[in-house]
């Protein structure tokens, strides 16, 4: 059985360039490159430790934006080529960057602190609470009006 016909090196790297090139500052990892170039995992390491250590290019720890996996990752369009130029991850609530050793939530497309995601699910919870209780008071007191029982004592709300 033949091989199929390897991609040399110098034409992978041009290709590598031309994906980044089309999402600026965008973050991929080499495991997506290489699903997309259909070529090894191994060899597409190979073409990103080169086209790394080019200015325009910056390799560095940060999400891959296509599998949104916390990964090494490259990026075009860096002003100095320096790694940390790469597309820190941010909170959507707090806007604060998610650093790589935190805890974090990805809910569809929007990354969270674990303690950020927790805040706002929590809030979410105790306005369906309040908005439940405030509605089982009502169909409480109407009942008791439409069988001709004295309302009940209000309780004010906490």
């Amino acid at each position: 059985m033949a091989e199929a016909p390897r991609v040399s090196i110098t034409e992978l790297a041009v290709t590598v360039r031309r994906l980044l090139e089309q999402c600026p500052g965008e973050p991929l990892c080499d495991s997506c490159l290489a699903f997309a170039c259909s070529v090894s995992l191994t060899e597409m390491r190979v073409v990103t430790a080169v086209v790394a250590r080019e200015t325009v290019f910056a390799r560095g720890a940060s999400t891959c934006a296509s599998c949104r996996r916390q990964t090494t990752t490259l990026a075009w369009g860096t002003s100095n080529g320096n790694s940390a130029d790469v597309r820190a991850d941010k909170c959507t609530h707090c806007s604060r960057p998610i650093d790589p050793s935190e805890d974090a939530e990805v809910i569809d497309t929007d990354r969270f602190h674990r303690s950020c995601w927790r805040r706002l699910t929590t809030e979410h919870t105790i306005r369906v609470s309040r908005a439940l209780n405030r509605r089982s008071r009502e169909l409480i007191r109407s009942s008791r009006e439409l069988i001709g029982l004295k309302p009940v004592e209000e309780v004010p709300e906490a």
